[in-house]
């Protein structure tokens, strides 16, 4: 399951944090192949608030983490955890506070090469692992609520770079469950809103991840199939959401006000 946390922008942050600053702290937590501090604040509350800055020369990438039932005294170690390095990749794990109103967390990755830093993407909180097998993955959540899938992703000239077949296979299983559900479903007069809500869901995740993926003959299968069977405002609805379907899409597209 997608858990939808997001990376929130520095400045709003240590803003929002400030009055319950009572003492900060500075700490080098990698020194190669890049250098990577943290500026650790003490929350009145408990817990810390951390600015990770993986340092590129003179300019330094931050990512921004909340982390409970620790203080600044002993938060080195943990904080060294949220690092994972897999040559040439550095990630940087981002949490929050399980009180938190805001979507804070996931993992930045960076690929260092070269010298060089380059932020290759901030990624949202997924059960897979974000770098498995030379994959990068992700959680497709453009559409919040309404549609998510796994999405699979590839370094390609220091950019991601969808993998629209490592994505249909990635979700195949779920695919056939789904669509297994759709075949077997005639939508009735009396249905209930839980019945409607369970057929349709199954149809726009169905339908989101087909056009994703390109897979333009399972997608216009499904839409033969359902388009008689909906109702007005469900067809609206399914045609409302597709519209906003880029096929592969990287999801920094979608994200870039973070």
């Amino acid at each position: 399951m997608i858990r939808k946390w997001w990376f929130v922008p520095v400045v709003p942050l240590l803003l929002s944090l400030a009055a319950g600053m009572v003492r900060a702290d500075e700490l080098t937590l990698m020194d190669t192949p890049v250098k990577v501090t943290a500026t650790v604040h003490a929350l009145e509350e408990g817990g810390v608030a951390v600015r990770f800055a993986v340092h590129n020369g003179p300019i330094a990438h931050l990512v921004n983490s909340i982390l409970s039932n620790i203080t600044v005294d002993n938060a080195a170690p943990v904080l060294r955890e949220q690092l994972h390095w897999y040559a040439p990749y550095l990630i940087v794990h981002s949490s929050c506070s399980i009180n938190s109103v805001r979507r804070c967390g996931g993992d930045v990755v960076f690929k260092i090469a070269d010298k060089q830093v380059t932020r290759l993407g901030d990624f949202i909180t997924t059960d897979n692992p974000v770098f498995s097998n030379g994959h990068f993955y992700d959680g497709y959540d453009k559409l919040g609520e309404r549609a998510q899938f796994t999405i699979v992703m590839n370094d390609v000239s220091n950019q991601l770079q969808v993998d629209a077949d490592a994505t249909w296979s990635s979700n195949a299983a779920v695919w056939r469950i789904r669509a297994a559900h759709i075949a077997s479903t005639s939508p009735a007069p009396d249905w209930s809103d839980a019945e409607w809500q369970e057929y349709f869901d199954a149809v726009l995740n169905n339908a989101a991840l087909a056009r994703y993926c390109n897979r333009m003959d399972e997608l216009n299968q499904l839409m033969s199939r359902v388009n008689p069977l909906l109702d007005a405002e469900h067809r609206r609805l399914l045609a409302d959401t597709l519209s906003r379907v880029i096929p592969l899409e990287v999801p920094k597209q979608w994200r870039k006000a973070f």
